[in-house]
């Protein structure tokens, strides 16, 4: 449920303009946690699914978590010019 809340705040916040700088910093913080959460719930997971409490298919939801950080990482970082509210 916490990865799900950190995306849904990395994914939905929307800066102002190019010079809102808070809010870009701001998305890429959500954006790098949604990352380290999403290693840490596929180091949990992999651990159930290697111990067969799990199925494979609960790999898919940490995995996509970890697409969706970096995905809007990366979109921010190349998307906004640096030092735009200079």
């Amino acid at each position: 449920m916490l990865n799900a809340y950190v995306a849904y705040g990395a994914l939905v916040t929307r800066p102002q303009g190019v010079w809102d700088e808070q809010t870009l910093t701001g998305i890429e913080f959500a954006s790098v946690l949604l990352i380290a959460l999403g290693t840490l719930t596929l180091l949990v997971t992999l651990l159930a699914v290697w111990r067969q409490s799990l199925g494979r298919w609960w790999l898919t939801p940490p995995l996509g978590f970890l697409v969706v950080g970096a995905a809007r990482w990366s979109y921010i970082a190349i998307g906004s010019p640096p030092g735009a509210g200079g």
